[in-house]
């Protein structure tokens, strides 16, 4: 370990294992929604090792190494991480994204973190929302953050990010050599928690009824077509760059871009073959300006209002929920 006048450099201790033991001296918790990758940073941070050479001594060597374990983890890896930390395997095999029924949604993870040094319009592997970074305890990227077809968060309404807003680099964590929490760039060294403008209405009603059409495939509802609600949106071409490209290959710039422009009814770069990706694209454009109405709407007709207290608030209901509860009514009528 070297003092410096401004910080503290660490390098990594070639039998860390004979000094901690089987027990690390850490064990970190999951965060509810946590990706795998994030959770990982933070027991190497915790535990006094720099996210560079914790995958080393995970038996994960090489670049990238964190997020590539986020949709492929290896059972010997998985044991190693319950024998140091006590938490059941159960637990944190739920944080990866495999098996990802929502693979084609996926941002794609590049060969190399030298390639998150791309221009702005190149498609980077994690978004995050820095206004959660800023209220987390202890900050943490989430699961759904990987998703293409999310530009903003649910929670604030603020956009994402998917670049260091200092130095406009994609994040590269697992490339940290410092003992430094993840929340800090790895190329500059700023916080990723500057403040971001907030989404426009149209954009957040569109992102949210595909939000709430993806839960409904996930509680087991089927196109008609046969194919998968995730196949449909994820194969659609859009013309960027004069090329067509999926929404999970465009960056977050031009994601937004794209759901501003279909929300406010704006011509759309659409690829000019038609294609039943493309018409349910449109479907669902034109039904997303009645989504909280549909919504509030159903929920009256399929569960009791509650009643609310002066300072209390409610969440609105997603469309999975309320279809599993009209399923529910509909049983109960033919019981009768």
């Amino acid at each position: 370990m070297r003092f410096g006048p401004t910080e503290i450099s660490v390098t990594s201790a070639e039998r860390y294992e004979s000094v901690a033991g089987s027990r690390w001296p850490v064990s970190i918790m999951p965060a509810p929604g946590e990706l795998l990758s994030s959770w990982l940073h933070r027991l190497a941070y915790a535990n006094g090792i720099p996210p560079h050479y914790f995958g080393t001594l995970l038996g994960a060597p090489g670049e990238n190494w964190s997020a590539r374990l986020d949709r492929a983890l290896p059972d010997r890896i998985l044991q190693f991480l319950r024998e140091h930390t006590g938490i059941p395997v159960e637990d944190i095999a739920a944080l990866t994204i495999a098996p990802d029924p929502l693979a084609v949604l996926r941002l794609p993870l590049r060969a190399s973190p030298q390639q998150s040094c791309a221009p702005r319009r190149q498609v980077t592997w994690l978004q995050f929302c820095p206004a959660c970074l800023t209220e987390d305890e202890t900050p943490y990227f989430r699961r759904d953050w990987r998703l293409a077809t999310r530009v903003s968060c649910f929670r604030h309404g603020c956009r994402l990010r998917d670049r260091c807003p200092s130095c406009g680099q994609g994040l590269a964590p697992f490339s940290q050599k410092r003992l430094v929490p993840h929340q800090i760039c790895a190329w500059c060294g700023a916080a990723l928690c500057k403040r971001i403008r907030p989404a426009t209405n149209g954009v957040r009603r569109l992102e949210r009824l595909i939000d709430d059409l993806l839960r409904l495939q996930a509680s087991g509802h089927r196109m008609a077509e046969g194919r998968s609600l995730p196949d449909l949106l994820g194969s659609a071409c859009f013309q960027f760059s004069r090329r067509p490209m999926s929404i999970a290959r465009l960056s977050h710039r031009d994601r937004y871009q794209l759901f501003q422009k279909l929300a406010e009814g704006r011509s759309t770069p659409f690829e000019k073959r038609r294609s039943s990706a493309i018409i349910y694209w449109k479907r669902v454009v034109q039904a997303a300006p009645a989504w909280s109405g549909l919504v509030t709407s159903f929920s009256d007709a399929v569960l009791p209002r509650p009643k609310a207290g002066p300072c209390s608030t409610t969440a609105g209901p997603h469309l999975a929920d309320l279809v599993q509860a009209a399923a529910r009514l509909d049983q109960q009528r033919q019981a009768l």
